[in-house]
C-alpha cells in the first residue's frame, strides 16, 4: 500500500468579525458601550438625564421612558421609590402581589444597584478614560474568587458579597445586549440603505461561494464527499456578539436555497445550496415556525450524507465556518439540560424587529411572539424574556444567555464554547489569510495575538488584511511601500485616531512585508462606489488578495 501524504483542509482565509465593522450602522462598539455604562452611573444625576446620555436617541420617548421603568425595577439608587409604580405600569395584568414578587425576582437576577457601585470604583474619570474591560475584570476576579468587597458610600464603606455580585454581572450582560437591541431597532427604521450595502456583500459571498464550487468540483462525482468541495474557503470569527452578520447570510441564503431556478450540480444534477457550519451541532429555533420547533444547522457530518453519489437527496450542499467564540446574543444555555438554543428572530427579512431575543420587559422586547402555551405562561406571569428550551421544554431567561465578557480572568466556558473555540484555533492554525474587518487586535487581547503569532511563527506563510475606518481614507489598500508615510501623516494629523493602534498591532505580529491596510471603513472597502453595492472585484481583493492567491482564487487540488 502506498502511504500517501494528509493535510487536511481548512479555510485559507479567516475574517474577524469586530465591532468596528457595524459601526456604521449604530451598533456600539467596546467604546462605545464603556461610554453608555459609565454615563448611565454618574453621580448626582437624575435616572431620566442619565439615560437619555446614555442610550442617546432623543426622538424614542417611548424607549427612553421603557429603559427609566427597567433601572426603576432594577433598583437604581436615586428612585427606588419609584420602582412599585414602574412595575405596576410594565405589568399592568399583573395583580398587586405578582407585581412585587416580580419587582423582588428581577432585582436578586440584574443588580443594576450594586452594579452602578461598582462602576463607581472602576479606574477612569471620565467617559472616555472608563473601560468596560476592568468593570469585568472586578466582577469577574471576586466571582471566580468567592469574595466580596468594600465599596464607599455617601458616609462610610459597605460591604459587597460575591453573590451580588452574580446578579450585577447579569445586569451588565443584559444591558449589553439592552444597547445592542435598541440600536438594531433605529438602524432598521433610520438606516435602511447601508444595511442594503452590507446585504449586497452577503449576496456576493453566496457567489463566490457558488462559482467555487463549481470550481472545485471539476465533473468528479466523488469529490462532494471531499473537504476539498463542500468547505468554503473562507471562514468568519464573529468577535461581537451581535448575529447581525450572520443574519444577513441566512437571508441570503435562504432566499436562494428555495428559488425557483437554484445553480445545479452532480450526476444526477440536483441543486446546490449554501449553509453554515456553527462549530457546534447546536439547534436554532426555527424563524418561521409555530412552535419553538428545532432547527439545525449543517455540520460536515450532514454534507457528507447529503453529498453521498449513492443516494439521492434533494440537493448538494457547500458549508462554510461561522464561529462565535464570545457566544451570541440570540443564544440560551437552558439552565436544566444545559443544551445550547439560537433564536434568530420570528420572521425573515432584513429589517425585522424580532432579531434580538426579548428583554425582561414587554416594551422591550420588540414583536417577540411566544410559540407555546409553556411560553405564555410564563408571560402572563411577568418573564417577558422566556424562550422555552427546544430540547427539554424548561423556560429561559435573558440570564441564560452565555456571552464570553473582554476579562482577564474567564472562568470555565460552558462545553459548546470550548466546542467552538476548539475548531476556531485548528482553522486558524492552516489559514492563509487573516483579514481584520473592524477589529484591532489590541493589546490586552493576549489569546488572539497569542494564535495569529505562534500561526505566524510556524514557519508557513501567512498574511493579514486590516480594515478600519481611518481619518484619512486610503483610497483603497496600502502595503509596506506606503505604511510609514501614511503612518506619519496620521500621527502628525491625528494622533488619536484608532488606526495606528490598528497598523502597530497588525505589523508587530505579522510584520511589514506580510501586511496591507484599508483605512475606507466598512462597508465602503466593499463597495463599488460611495453608496453603491458591494463590488464581486472589490470581495474578492478583499478577502483573496492577488499577491497570496493568483487570479483572486483559491486553488484546490
Amino acid at each position: 500500500m502506498t502511504i500517501l501524504d494528509y493535510t487536511p483542509i481548512w479555510p485559507e482565509t479567516a475574517v474577524f468579525w469586530g465591532a468596528g465593522a457595524t459601526a456604521s450602522i449604530g451598533m456600539r462598539t467596546t467604546q462605545k458601550l464603556s461610554e453608555s455604562f459609565y454615563l448611565l452611573a454618574q453621580k448626582d444625576v437624575t435616572l431620566t438625564d442619565r439615560v437619555k446620555k446614555s442610550i442617546g436617541y432623543d426622538d424614542k420617548p417611548v424607549w427612553l421612558e421603557a429603559v427609566v421603568d427597567l433601572l426603576n425595577i432594577l433598583g437604581d439608587p436615586d428612585t427606588s421609590t419609584e420602582a412599585i409604580e414602574s412595575i405596576r405600569r410594565q405589568f399592568p395584568l399583573l395583580n398587586e402581589d405578582q407585581q412585587r414578587t416580580r419587582l423582588e425576582e428581577l432585582r436578586s437576577t440584574y443588580d443594576w444597584n450594586t452594579l452602578y457601585r461598582i462602576i463607581q470604583i472602576c479606574p477612569g474619570n471620565t467617559k472616555e478614560e472608563f473601560q468596560l474591560q476592568d468593570l469585568f475584570n472586578i466582577l469577574d476576579m471576586h466571582i471566580l474568587n468567592r469574595q466580596g468587597f468594600y465599596v464607599p458610600d455617601e458616609v462610610d464603606a459597605s460591604f459587597i458579597p460575591f453573590n451580588r455580585m452574580i446578579g450585577a454581572r447579569n445586569s451588565l450582560k443584559m444591558l449589553t445586549i439592552l444597547m445592542h437591541t435598541l440600536d438594531f431597532q433605529f438602524a432598521i427604521t433610520e438606516k435602511r440603505d447601508l444595511i442594503k450595502n452590507y446585504e449586497s456583500f452577503a449576496e456576493v459571498l453566496y457567489q463566490l461561494m457558488i462559482e467555487e464550487g463549481f470550481d472545485f468540483y471539476k465533473d468528479v462525482p466523488d469529490k462532494l464527499q471531499e473537504r476539498s468541495f463542500y468547505l468554503f474557503s473562507h471562514s468568519i470569527i464573529s468577535m461581537n456578539w451581535d448575529p447581525i452578520l450572520l443574519w444577513l447570510l441566512f437571508n441570503v441564503h435562504n432566499n436562494h436555497n428555495n428559488g425557483a431556478s437554484p445553480p445545479v450540480i452532480g450526476e444526477p444534477p440536483m441543486p446546490l445550496k449554501l449553509f453554515h457550519d456553527m462549530g457546534h451541532f447546536m439547534g436554532v429555533r426555527k424563524i418561521d415556525g409555530n412552535t419553538p420547533q428545532v432547527w439545525y444547522p449543517f455540520n460536515e457530518t450532514v454534507v457528507q450524507r447529503m453529498n453521498d453519489q449513492d443516494h439521492i437527496t434533494s440537493r448538494r450542499v457547500r458549508v462554510g465556518k461561522y464561529y462565535f467564540p464570545h457566544g451570541c446574543s440570540g443564544w440560551r444555555e437552558c439552565p436544566n439540560c444545559g443544551k445550547l438554543t439560537m433564536y434568530m428572530g420570528g420572521e425573515w427579512g432584513l429589517d425585522t424587529a424580532t432579531l434580538f431575543p426579548p428583554l425582561p420587559l414587554p416594551s422591550l422586547s420588540f414583536g417577540y411572539e411566544v410559540k407555546s402555551l409553556q411560553e405564555k405562561n410564563a408571560q402572563d406571569n411577568g418573564r417577558s424574556d422566556a424562550i422555552q428550551c427546544t430540547f427539554c421544554g424548561t423556560i429561559t431567561e435573558a440570564q441564560h444567555v452565555p456571552l464570553v465578557m473582554q476579562s482577564n480572568f474567564k472562568g470555565e466556558h460552558p462545553s459548546f464554547v470550548e466546542e467552538i473555540q476548539r475548531d476556531m484555533r485548528v482553522s486558524l492554525e492552516r489559514t492563509q489569510h487573516v483579514v481584520l474587518m473592524g477589529y484591532s487586535l489590541p493589546s490586552d487581547d493576549v489569546i488572539y495575538r497569542s494564535l495569529l503569532s505562534a500561526r505566524k511563527n510556524r514557519g508557513k506563510g501567512i498574511f493579514c488584511s486590516a480594515v478600519g475606518k481611518s481619518a484619512i481614507p486610503t483610497d483603497g489598500w496600502i502595503g509596506k511601500d506606503q505604511i510609514d508615510s501614511f503612518l506619519d501623516k496620521l500621527r502628525k494629523d491625528a494622533p488619536q485616531d484608532s488606526f495606528i493602534r490598528t497598523i502597530t498591532s497588525v505589523i508587530e505580529i505579522f510584520g511589514k512585508e506580510n501586511a496591507r491596510f484599508c483605512g475606507d471603513g466598512i462597508p465602503g472597502v466593499f463597495l463599488e462606489n460611495t453608496g453603491g453595492s458591494a463590488s464581486m472585484h472589490k470581495v474578492k481583493e478583499l478577502l483573496y488578495p492577488s499577491p497570496i492567491f493568483p487570479g483572486n482564487r483559491v486553488l484546490r487540488v
